[in-house]
This record gives C-alpha cells, structure tokens and sequence, in this order.
C-alpha cells in the first residue's frame, strides 16, 4: 500500500508520542504542522539530488521574446548539462531562470552554444530536476524521505537523541534500498557508465555518485 502524505504526518506524530489527524486541510497547528514542513523540506532536499523519476530531459528552453531570458518550471531544483555538449559549465541555475557566466547575462539569445529555433525556443539541451508532489514520488523514495524527516522531526520537536538514533539505522537501510531501485533504473554498469537521456552513453554519471553506493 503506497504511503500517503496523511500516514506520513501521522507516523512522525507517533515519533513523539502524538495522536494522529484525520486529514491535512489547512490550517494546521502545533505539532501537525511542524510533521508536515518537515516532510516537504526533507522531501525537496531528497529530490534535488536528482534521481530518474524526477529527471526530465528538455531539449528546447524556451526564451522569453524580448529579454532572452530562460523560462523553466517552477518545481525546477536544479539544471544539469551534458559535459561533452557544454563542458565549459557556461550555463547555470540562479533562480528560475538560467544565467550565463561568460557574458554575466540572463540573455540567452546570443550565447555561444544557443541557437534560436522558433522567437521563444533555443535548441539548448538540459536535464531539468523537478520536484514532485508527493503522490508522485516513488515508494521507495518516500520511504527514505520518510525515515529522514522523522529523525529530523523529532531532534526539532523533542531534542530526542535516543529517537534519532533509533532511526538512524533505518534511514541508513532506506537510502540504499532508494540507491538500488535507481541502478536498475538507470542501467548502471561500471564499464560504460549509465544509459544516459541523450541517446547514448556517456562518460559522466549523472546523478547521486555510483561510487557512494
């Protein structure tokens, strides 16, 4: 059975002793609503590590008609280029928008590298980390998320060292249980590297490092 964010909340409450809630309508209060942040903050840390369920590949960026100005999703986490197709690291995140270092401009349009396909769309090429909502984040990624938030929960809730390191075994257990379900995801193999969004294979490991796993 997938974990809801209501049996989310209510396992953290349980942490520390706390009965559970029927339900997460707003507003929230006291400790419920600590559970909840929690959760969305370690969720959103978790994610932004990069992973193939919440690894999108764009291969156009739209610009803004008359800034130049890259316009990317509002879950937008992190940017990550292709280091054979820009391996100058040119191009960065600041914001929501992608900034370039070597012109010290948000102005796109005449990049090197970026070539105009349509008045808003450049053929620049990028793997876009967004977060997800939490029903769309795989079990086993909550399940890690889950683990990590409760011993963050309940230091911030409690100060309770004996908690944290009861949970601290487990958190450990769910991130490599989370790092395999990725290898088989990503196709992982130590002579060529992983299968990569690009239509190929390439040198460079994109996402958290093999060689942690």
């Amino acid at each position: 059975m997938a974990t809801t964010k209501l049996s989310a909340v209510n396992t953290l409450l349980s942490i520390i002793g706390e009965a559970p809630v029927n339900d997460l309508t707003p507003p929230l209060t006291g400790d419920t609503s600590l559970a909840e942040s929690v959760i969305d903050e370690t969720s959103r840390e978790v994610q932004g590590e990069g992973w193939s369920w919440n690894t999108m590949l764009y291969d156009t960026i739209p610009l803004d008609a008359n800034t130049g100005q890259s316009q990317l999703p509002n879950n937008t986490l992190a940017v990550r280029f292709n280091p054979l197709s820009y391996p100058s690291q040119r191009f960065v995140l600041r914001g929501l928008k992608l900034f370039d270092r070597v012109k010290n401009s948000y102005d796109l349009r005449t990049s090197l590298g970026v070539a105009l396909t349509g008045s808003t769309q450049s053929d620049l090429v990028a793997e876009i980390i967004e977060e997800l909502v939490w029903d769309d984040i795989p079990e086993t990624g909550k399940r890690y998320i889950l683990i990590r938030a409760g011993r963050i929960f309940a230091n911030r809730a409690v100060g309770s060292s004996t908690i944290e390191s009861y949970t601290s075994e487990d958190e450990q257990n769910a991130r490599q249980i989370l790092k395999r379900t990725e290898d088989m995801a990503q196709n992982h193999n130590f002579i060529s590297g992983p299968d990569d969004m690009y239509g190929g294979r390439v040198l460079t490991t994109f996402g958290p490092d093999i060689l942690d796993r």
